[in-house]
């Protein structure tokens, strides 16, 4: 009878051991899977905030968010207190951009699967993300479209001719408003560039047609 209990103590012992060494296995993937996810949003995101400041937080999202879904995954108990502990947190920090949420989805993913233990599929199905999302990346470079607001003072020329300027040099224009006076002109466009070459373009060929002219330009994220 000692020898059973003694035998059976042991056993539980090395499971013990045994997940917790799983755990930490499962902690240390998350992190390199965010660590991973943080390259590719610094390099490939296309938010205007700092990328490396709020990628910074990906690690712990991560990280958390595996350790969690492991302490509760066997306790019925321990997943409800957690629901009701959730429900009284609200996230009061602005999401400015889309993207920024879809990252943070994205790492909170990655910790449930690797928190669930589901190594395979958390590494295979995020490697595969991440492949797209440098893909993706590396086509929108390859195809820049860079957005302007430009702001056009001139004494000599007229809205027509200002427009036919820079769409000769764009790949779309769009006349928002302009101001007439006895003095000069002032007209608002939207205009997309191909390049900043296109741009560069653009602005000899105005200066060309009115060396007094004065223009103004700033990025903006999208015309619609």
């Amino acid at each position: 009878m000692t020898n059973f209990s003694e035998i059976l103590s042991a056993l539980l012992n090395s499971l013990q051991d045994i997940e917790i060494i799983n755990t930490l296995t499962n902690v240390l993937l998350a992190g390199f899977m965010s660590f991973l996810i943080y390259l590719v949003y610094v390099k490939y995101g296309t938010s205007l905030s700092n990328r490396k400041h709020f990628g910074g937080s990906f690690l712990l999202i991560t990280v958390c968010t595996s350790l969690i879904i492991a302490l509760i995954k066997s306790s019925i108990a321990l997943s409800l207190g957690l629901v009701g502990a959730l429900s009284i947190i609200r996230f009061r920090t602005a999401i400015k951009e889309p993207q920024e949420l879809t990252y943070i989805f994205f790492c909170i993913a990655m910790g449930l699967g690797f928190g669930a233990n589901e190594r395979l599929l958390a590494l295979s199905s995020g490697l595969l993300v991440l492949v797209i999302l440098i893909l993706i990346g590396i086509f929108k470079k390859k195809k820049i479209e860079e957005v302007y607001n430009i702001t056009v003072r001139t004494k000599k020329l007229g809205v027509n001719e200002i427009v036919s300027i820079v769409s000769q040099n764009c790949s779309r224009v769009d006349l928002r408003r302009f101001d007439h006076d006895e003095k000069s002109l002032t007209a608002l466009l939207f205009v997309e560039f191909e390049s900043y070459l296109r741009l560069e373009k653009c602005m000899t060929a105005m200066e060309k047609a009115d060396e007094k002219i004065a223009v103004s330009f700033v990025a903006v994220r999208s015309i619609n």
